[in-house]
Order: C-alpha cells, then structure tokens, then sequence
C-alpha cells in the first residue's frame, strides 16, 4: 500500500510539472512615460508670436500628438539612450518632416501634428523618430501588401525572450478619448504603443497569448495586458531593433532598412 501511495505522488507530482511547464510569463522593465512636451525647447504655434510655456504638463495638443516621441523614449530608455535621444520635444523636432517643421533646428514650428509611419504615401516620420532614439533604423514587420513580413505571435515571443520590445504602430486607432487630431491624422498614422511582454496562459499555442502594453496616453491605466487577436493585425506596423530567428548577428540581428521597401 505504502509503495502504491509513493507511486501515485509521483505521478501527480510529474503530471504537475507536465502541466506548469507551458506556464510562461516574461515582462521587460519598460519605464513609463507619458506623451507631452517634456523640455524648454519653443512651441510656436502655427507661427504665433505667442509661444507656449517650456515644458508644460498640462493636457495640450502635443499630449495628443507625442505618442510616437512617447513611445521611441521608452524604446530608447530601455536600451540605455540619454538625453536629447530620450527627450520627446528633440525626437519630435528630428523626426517630423511635413507640416513646417524645419528639423534639428531646436524650435517646435507644427502644432496639433501627429507623425505618420510611411504608409499612403506618407513620409516614414515614426522611423525617422525610431531611427533618432535608439540610434538604429529599425527592423519593421508590417504592413500587409508590403515587402516586410508580417508580426506572429512567435516573433513576439522571440523578440520578448531576447530582451527586445516592439514598437507598436497601432493605425487607425486611437485613444477614444483623443479628440485633438486632424482626421486626416487619423486615418494615415496610428497611436502608438510598445509591447513589453507576455503571458501564455499555461497553453502551448501562442496564438491566445496576453500581451503587455505600455501606452504613452495619460488616461489608459498602462501598463495593461491585452489579448494577442487585438494586438496583432496585418495592418498594422511594428517596429523594433532587430529581425528574428535565423540572424547573423546573436544580439542585435540584422538590419533591415524601412527605407527599402
């Protein structure tokens, strides 16, 4: 009897970790910003001779329009960038290209613009922030009808498994409370977020993973974890510091240029 009890412990025992085994959660120390203006650099509006206070927190139109410098920072922070790389006014000031911004000149000339991410015909102003932050041009899966591939849940897993965050361009959509975009702003970009981890949720597939998102916008309770169906979508951009799986390089992957679609 003594014999059969130790027997059935051990089946229970190694039936247990069969079972936790495929129990896997791995988050990246991600530090939260939230988009604003964040430095003394000038804000003259639509060339007003009035411009705005330096380094203002107060919700304003570049609260509406930073996610993408937001998002970079985080990106850059996490890799161990400093300032003016991790400042959202400088990222914003050497990247945006459209609109009368005249770049790297120290002034913020556009107000009320969000950056597009290179798609219809638009300037890729969100890899050119990318670019400026982390200091790479960035690896980009996405979107469909593209010659980039397309983002799958195990791309996610490897990038997250590796030590990599994923920018994530999220077009189309928007805060539901945003409401100081152009609609042209819109429909052409996305807000941005990054994507700094995962949870399977003790099941081998990964397409029913949780993901955690870090959002730059001040009232969406980030960090949160969302489902991977509402992260993961071919239309949609992604960004990050490295291509996955077969690389030559075994940290920072090999890069591929956005510039050469």
């Amino acid at each position: 009897m003594r014999k059969l009890i130790i027997f059935l412990s051990a089946i229970i025992l190694v039936s247990s970790v069969s079972t936790e085994s495929f129990a896997t959660q791995k988050t990246l120390a991600i530090t939260q910003l939230w988009q604003h203006k964040d430095t003394n650099m000038i804000c003259i509006p639509g060339a007003s001779a009035a411009p705005h206070a330096p380094n203002h927190a107060l919700v304003c139109m570049h609260c509406g329009t930073y996610c993408a410098p937001a998002s970079c920072a985080m990106y850059a922070l996490f890799t161990g960038r400093g300032a003016p790389f991790i400042n959202q006014d400088d990222i914003y000031d050497n990247s945006k290209v459209l609109g009368g911004e005249i770049m790297g000149n120290g002034i913020l000339e556009t107000h009320a613009l969000g950056m597009y991410a290179g798609t219809a015909m638009k300037p890729p102003e969100i890899q050119n922030a990318f670019t400026y932050a982390v200091g790479i041009v960035p690896f980009q899966f996405g979107p469909q009808l593209t010659t980039n591939p397309l983002l799958t849940c195990s791309d996610v897993i490897w990038c997250i498994n590796t030590d990599i965050p994923i920018l994530w361009i999220d077009m189309g959509s928007w805060p539901q409370d945003q409401t100081t975009l152009p609609e042209e702003i819109i429909y052409d970009s996305g807000h941005c977020k990054i994507i700094a981890g995962y949870d399977d949720l003790d099941t081998a597939e990964c397409e029913d993973d949780m993901y955690l998102i870090y959002d730059p916008w001040p009232n969406s309770g980030s960090p949160y974890f969302l489902p991977g169906n509402q992260v993961i979508d071919v239309v949609d951009i992604y960004l990050s510091i490295t291509s996955v799986h077969g690389t030559d390089d075994d940290t920072w992957g090999k890069i591929k240029s956005i510039f050469n679609e």
